[in-house]
């Protein structure tokens, strides 16, 4: 049974109102209340943009998400695989009621697998569970609805309004008690019906009235056909400020507190959050207000006074939260932190702290939220383990590329005999993988060429890592021409080779591989601590394999000192000659924030070898 066939007509039923003022096919809510701005109710839900799409929420629940689309009709093991804190509405869940405490997955639902007739509409639902103690205040939550008939609105203005409706004074009681009875009864069994759900007379006709008021606007799209076109997410944001005039005055909200603007909250550790804001006012009042809305919850405070600007607090001063993690994701992550100077950085103690100085940080506010996220939850592996496989499939194919444009220049010039021909084919599928690294870099990381290095250097330390690339290029961990000419001619060449080959390479493997990584794991700072990142070492690792294969199709041989270990012994000399250089140049890259070093470096390492085989 439709809301339509289980209502009259409104404008049969109602006393004739004043013209309502409309936008966008939506009745504006300041047809609902007339007064002055002392009288105007605080503006409480918004609209934001999240990582599945548009979604509603109120200021006050901010870890409560609204998300309205036609689409949704889960089954229950679709629904059971939506995660932890979820809530189908009203039809979004194709199955019967369901109270999983457990899993935290509800269906608030009076269709499918049920006694209609006894079953408690979805916004009555809705109460029942809030007031049973529904802790929708720990961790995010996720409501989803697929129509925003008046019962679903209904149960999501119950929901979003949890904290208040626990501790209603009795006018606002008595305002939205009967509505949510009287809407209940008729959604479930027809307005004949309803006419018993218990109110007193006059009580039900000042109820169904101010309900007809409300249904008005749904009544009116439906019959103008225009109901399907209209935005589910902005038009329950309207009906639920119009249900916060029906039932607050503006006296219930004297202990209201907001921030200017709240961009984003991430959950962090032992079920914490941190929030990114902008206020005008300082650090301290911005936390008293967050603490209001937030309680226990509140970690860490991103706030930024100006664009760009942020200071960084940690809320929770006895929890095991450690701002140096935030720090040093925020660093590695930033674009202003370029080592120019070197203490132009996030830094502070380990409870406030700030942005770079003095130009700020070249971080979004998502991205803030993203790297603080990043430094208290680990890693997914399954996400890591995607962007391994993306990086190893890309690697596969330039290498296939690379033999290809090998093969092309013996097809076509002919198989290279001379030392110059030589250097001219690895110059050749140098610039095939050269290529093949800009072209990617461009549509994997546009607008973030710094996070491939692509940078001035800055720092001195990695000055130290030098011995040990060219240590592994004597071990032929650097690409040279498979024969090398002494005359000035082939040697021009082969250095030439050498140093394309070097800065190809670099571009792909300690540029675009191990930058494509950085966004998912701990690197090097500048001027930090020695480690080896799993970056580095996967880089590496594909850097030591295309070498060895390089090496049986177009590389020279190992120097005439590892004859003596044996031809055997060459393939896993040359593997780790290469991992060799392929970690040490992607530690320099870490420790200077720049490829050119780490090119530089591997250059460095073509010279030595070519002066091992000169002498």
């Amino acid at each position: 049974m439709s809301k339509a066939e289980q209502r009259p007509d409104p404008a049969a039923t109602t006393a004739e109102r004043p013209a309502e003022e409309t936008t966008a096919g939506l009745l504006t809510f300041q047809s609902w209340h007339e007064g002055s701005s002392d009288d105007m109710l605080p503006v409480r839900y918004d609209v934001r943009e999240g990582e599945n799409g548009r979604y509603l929420r109120c200021k006050e629940a901010p870890g409560v998400g609204v998300a309205i689309d036609r689409s949704y009709a889960f089954t229950e093991a679709e629904a059971r695989k939506l995660g932890e804190r979820v809530i189908l509405l009203d039809g979004a869940g194709q199955f019967g009621p369901l109270v999983d405490n457990a899993r935290q997955l509800y269906n608030l639902d009076h269709h499918d697998d049920c006694l209609r007739v006894f079953t408690l509409a979805t916004c009555e639902q809705a109460l029942v569970l809030v007031l049973k103690g529904l802790e929708l205040d720990r961790g995010d939550w996720r409501i989803l609805a697929n129509e925003p008939d008046l019962d679903t609105v209904f149960a999501i203005w119950v929901l979003l309004n949890h904290r208040r409706l626990r501790n209603l004074s009795p006018r606002a009681r008595d305002a939205i008690a009967p509505l949510l009875r009287l809407e209940g009864a008729i959604d479930a069994n027809g307005y004949e019906i309803a006419e018993f759900c218990g109110l007193p007379h006059d009580l039900l006709l000042a109820t169904k009235a101010k309900l007809d008021q409300l249904f008005a606007v749904e009544q009116a799209l439906k019959k103008s056909g225009e109901w399907g076109d209209v935005d589910p997410i902005d038009y329950t944001r309207d009906r639920l400020v119009e249900i916060d005039y029906l039932v607050y005055e503006r006296s219930d909200f004297d202990d209201f507190t907001t921030v200017e603007e709240e961009y984003g909250h991430v959950d962090i550790s032992d079920g914490r959050v941190a929030v990114v804001c902008r206020d005008s006012e300082g650090i301290y009042e911005v936390e008293r207000r967050l603490k209001k809305v937030w309680g226990d919850r509140l970690g860490i405070i991103a706030l930024a006074k100006e664009p760009g600007h942020y200071t960084l607090r940690r809320a929770a001063s006895l929890s095991n939260i450690d701002l140096r993690s935030a720090y040093d994701w925020l660093n590695q992550l930033d674009p202003n932190v370029d080592g120019h100077p070197p203490e132009k950085r996030w830094g502070g103690s380990d409870d406030i702290g700030g942005s770079p100085r003095p130009d700020g940080t070249g971080l979004a506010p998502r991205d803030v939220a993203a790297a603080l996220r990043r430094a208290y939850q680990p890693v997914r592996p399954k996400v890591l383990g995607l962007r391994l496989g993306l990086v190893g499939g890309l690697s596969g194919l330039l290498a296939a590329l690379a033999v290809a444009a090998g093969l092309a220049y013996e097809r076509f010039v002919g198989p290279p005999q001379e030392p110059p021909e030589m250097a001219l084919q690895l110059s050749l599928v140098a610039l095939v993988i050269a290529g093949g690294a800009l072209l990617a870099s461009r549509v994997l990381a546009a607008g973030r060429s710094w996070q491939l290095g692509w940078r001035w250097p800055a720092g001195e330390d990695w000055v130290l890592l030098l011995p040990p690339v060219l240590l592994g290029a004597a071990a032929g961990g650097v690409w040279l021409p498979r024969e090398i000419g002494w005359e000035a001619e082939a040697l021009a060449a082969a250095v030439a080779a050498m140093a394309l080959s070097a800065a190809a390479l670099g571009l792909w493997f300690q540029g675009l591989v191990h930058g494509l990584l950085l966004e998912h794991c701990r690197v090097q700072l500048l001027g930090g601590p020695w480690m080896i990142s799993r970056p580095a070492l996967a880089s590496a690792l594909l850097y030591a394999a295309a070498t060895v294969g390089a090496s049986i199709l177009w590389l020279a041989p190992l120097p005439d000192f590892w004859r003596p270990f044996g031809e055997l012994a060459r393939w896993p000399i040359t593997a780790a000659g290469a991992f060799a250089v392929g970690l040490t140049a992607a530690m320099i890259r870490e420790r200077s924030l720049s490829l050119l070093p780490a090119i530089g470096a591997m250059i460095a390492g073509g010279v030595a070898r070519l002066a091992l085989e000169l002498f």
